[in-house]
């Protein structure tokens, strides 16, 4: 049987996977949610959620971290786009938009570990 922490590390590992792949192809199969900023913001605030549930113990460490790792993704991507790519570009707007992601996931995390803390003491 899966653990769970298991679990929520294959899925940060798909979840990475299938953002490099969207972000290196020619051109995407849909504009996603609309709006190119809209789609990093959310995509990296979903990697920070999946990224801090693969950590423990759970503490502001790990949500730093988890943080550090969606950035340190977009930063990877707009690098990869910048270097790999011919159809596609890097920009500061991506990872701008992709850091507004992750400012906006570590707030409920950081609130999220308070409350499994309280609970464990």
């Amino acid at each position: 049987m899966l653990s769970i922490q298991l679990v929520w590390r294959l899925a940060l590992a798909v979840v990475t996977l299938v953002i490099l792949y969207l972000a290196l192809i020619p051109a995407p199969p849909s504009e996603g949610l609309g709006w190119d900023k809209l789609n990093h913001a959310i995509a990296m605030a979903v990697v920070t959620v999946i990224a801090f549930r693969t950590l423990r113990p759970v503490s502001l460490r790990a949500v730093l971290l988890a943080g550090l790792y969606a950035l340190l993704l977009g930063a990877l991507i707009e690098l990869l786009q910048g270097t790999l790519t011919t159809a596609r570009s890097a920009e500061w707007g991506d990872l701008l938009a992709d850091a507004v992601g992750v400012a906006l996931a570590m707030p409920g995390l950081y609130l999220w570990k308070r409350k499994t803390i309280t609970r464990e003491c």
